[in-house]
């Protein structure tokens, strides 16, 4: 009995942990853009006295995401890019500050920008020894450089993690799509299917295999694709 309760109630916690945590950002999200918008809008008699308490959090909402919009169509061209160097220079002549700016704007460029650029595809490799392989995503690679940088995330949390200087003929690509891999590594592993775990087999097959036996498309890099 206590098995079977234990067993149910910790699917139970899975399937409801997800939407619980969703939710509750959401909800965070709703009361900050409330709290922020709404003075504003109540200052427009027209608005206050037209439309009920929920549109004007709905109003300020969309005035929100197109303020946000605008900021960025005005950091693409060049008054906005310098405007904004110069926001980024002030904050990294803070002592205190500059640190947590850098860390924080360096980890918005990797994970909010287009995931093509960010990582740039899925490999499999050797690590952190022989006989133990790891899943990571390359972020830089170089036609002329041997070394290509990969980053390694932690599992479940796949925002951290290590950069990795991996030599070339070591990565194997894998056809997993980025956010596929990162769904498994939150997993850590308990979502793997049945074609993925028959992928990981093969590019485990050609990290094994010899060197001159490998197939022309087993090692990621620019010379299978002339």
């Amino acid at each position: 009995m206590y098995r079977f309760l234990q067993r149910h109630f910790l699917t139970g916690l899975l399937a409801i942990t997800p939407l619980a945590i969703t939710s509750w950002i959401l909800w965070r999200f709703y009361v900050l853009i409330s709290s922020t918008m709404r003075p504003w809008l109540q200052r427009i008699p027209a608005i206050t006295e037209t439309y009920p308490e929920f549109l004007l959090t709905f109003f300020g909402v969309v005035v929100f995401i197109l303020v946000i919009t605008l900021v960025g169509l005005f950091t693409r061209n060049l008054i906005g890019i310098a405007f904004f160097r110069v926001l980024e220079r002030f904050f990294e002549q803070i002592p205190v500050v500059k640190g947590v700016f850098s860390a924080i704007k360096q980890i918005a460029e990797v994970f909010l920008q287009d995931r093509r650029t960010a990582f740039q595809k899925v490999v499999l490799f050797a690590y952190p020894r022989q006989g133990l392989y790891s899943i990571g995503f390359v972020t830089r690679d170089e036609a002329d450089h041997r070394l290509v940088n990969v980053f390694l995330p932690t599992a479940p949390n796949p925002t951290s993690g290590f950069m990795l200087l991996v030599p070339r003929e070591e990565l194997v690509e894998m056809t997993i799509p980025v956010e596929e891999a990162i769904k498994l590594i939150v997993s850590g592993g308990s979502i793997m299917t049945a074609a993925q775990a028959q992928e990981v087999g093969v590019s485990v097959g050609r990290l094994a295999a010899p060197a001159g036996s490998l197939p022309p498309d087993a090692t990621t890099g620019k010379d299978r694709e002339q």
